[in-house]
């Protein structure tokens, strides 16, 4: 059964994963260490939703720069199946402990260094397959409404998001998103052709607004 949609329009893409793997978001970290456990606090009994993927570790998330960590819940098999980019350090991992009790789940801390680790929630939705949603919704979320809706004349795209406001915060993060990908090597052809042809778009809006403000528009 196919699980439903949770990315609604307003939707923390963090929240959203976390929701998916049937665990309150995690508390940012407290100290520059990584411990080597992490306890999480499920959000319903494992068999009030069953067909939930409980994770079987967290991700200590970071970038090659100085930007804050995330910590990101994950399922091993999962990572295998929809990255190119190895993590060995899964494998020796201690296996998952589930407190019912408690409601908890404590699981293995895995570090992930990545270029850009804002857009990395929603790049793990949709890479993942655990939204539903058809790949022009990761384009909404990346794009205005009114440069998705040219889909697919990237050049009408383009030309709507160089006259709009925000360019440059949009620049950066599909950049990012696209670095991303590349980083990790995502095995979904269909997220990699939708996040390339976003990236594309957002670099010729930004060399369109360039030669605009060059002639005075």
């Amino acid at each position: 059964m196919q699980r439903p949609s949770l990315l609604t329009t307003n939707a923390d893409p963090h929240e959203v994963l976390c929701h998916h793997f049937n665990v309150h978001k995690p508390s940012p970290l407290a100290s520059t260490e990584a411990p080597a456990m992490w306890e999480l606090s499920l959000l319903s009994a494992p068999h009030a939703i069953p067909q939930a993927p409980l994770p079987t570790h967290v991700l200590l998330v970071q970038s090659f720069s100085a930007a804050p960590s995330l910590l990101l819940p994950i399922r091993a098999d999962l990572y295998a199946a929809s990255f190119r980019a190895d993590l060995p350090s899964m494998e020796n991992a201690p296996a998952p402990v589930m407190n019912p009790i408690k409601h908890t789940l404590t699981v293995p801390v895995v570090s992930l260094s990545v270029p850009h680790p804002p857009t990395l929630p929603l790049l793990f939705l949709f890479a993942l397959a655990l939204e539903p949603s058809p790949q022009t919704e990761l384009a909404y979320r990346l794009l205005p409404p009114s440069v998705v809706e040219e889909f697919p004349n990237s050049v009408a795209m383009a030309a709507i998001l160089a006259r709009g406001a925000g360019l440059a915060a949009l620049v950066e993060r599909n950049e990012g998103m696209w670095r991303n990908v590349l980083a990790l090597g995502v095995s979904d052809n269909n997220v990699v052709e939708m996040i390339g042809t976003v990236w594309s778009v957002t670099k010729e809006a930004r060399r369109m607004r360039g030669r605009l403000q060059a002639s005075g528009r």
